[in-house]
């Protein structure tokens, strides 16, 4: 067996929401196996704040500040990073909202939020990423779903449709694309510490203590907790996993 078979020596990685924290922690383990890491996100102050934090470990990155539903945007910022690199081994994409809130208090426009970001956003980002990609006849794509595309509850319609329609997308772009020796998977986080749920919990206490108690190790997911599969899925370890999704949540969605 090779002794190089995670690692992503040299390998052009694209991280879309690379500033959020569990996209920054895939990034950064990205580059800790050797890859060049490229990162976008829409607030720069967020990006300043990684960037900063990555030099102080040594870790260079390119960086770009765009919205994931501007299609123009992407366009040119896929290019751009081709042209640079000569091409594109790795995207992963960690962009997301969610609006928690009963089905019947949505507004259309808070509805279409939700639904353009992650499920539209992850259209626009992986089509553009699968022109590149396609063209060069290789690829590895990660998308971040949740474990909210499977298991589904109370005030999470908008979220959890936007999420099973990415897991769907994951999945029919495995196949459309296996010719050109790309792998499409994702992996499915459970509910986790970082920025996207920090003010929820801190608001609703208990509701953060019942999911806790809902895990079987009694405790939320860390963004540490997702690097493993991240790194594995963009690795020649992962050259004949496609079309899969990683679900990581200590066993929750089995109970």
């Amino acid at each position: 067996m090779k002794r190089e078979l995670f690692s992503l020596q040299d390998k052009v990685a694209l991280i879309a929401g690379g500033a959020g924290d569990i996209g920054a922690a895939c990034a950064r383990a990205y580059a800790h196996y050797g890859a060049r890491i490229i990162i976008f996100d829409r607030d720069p102050g967020k990006i300043r704040e990684r960037l900063d934090e990555w030099k102080k470990e040594g870790i260079q990155a390119d960086s770009y500040c765009g919205d994931i539903t501007d299609e123009g945007f992407l366009e040119s910022m896929v290019k751009e990073i081709a042209a640079i690199y000569g091409r594109i081994d790795i995207a992963l994409n960690n962009i997301a909202v969610t609006n928690r809130k009963p089905m019947l208090e949505f507004t259309t426009a808070q509805w279409r939020d939700v639904i353009d970001i992650n499920l539209n956003g992850a259209y626009y980002f992986l089509r553009e990423v699968g022109r590149v990609m396609c063209g060069q006849d290789h690829g590895k794509i990660i998308q971040i779903l949740s474990t909210g595309a499977y298991r589904f509850g109370a005030n999470f319609s908008a979220y959890g449709a936007s999420k099973a329609g990415v897991s769907a997308l994951v999945k029919c772009l495995a196949v459309e694309w296996a010719p050109h020796n790309i792998q499409v998977n994702g992996i499915a986080p459970t509910a986790t510490e970082t920025g996207f749920t920090r003010d929820y919990y801190r608001e609703y206490p208990e509701r953060m203590e019942a999911t806790i108690q809902n895990h079987p190790y009694k405790r939320l997911g860390q963004p540490e907790d997702y690097v493993g599969a991240a790194v594995y899925l963009a690795s020649e370890a992962a050259d004949f996993v496609n079309g899969e999704v990683i679900i990581i949540d200590s066993g929750k969605t089995v109970k």
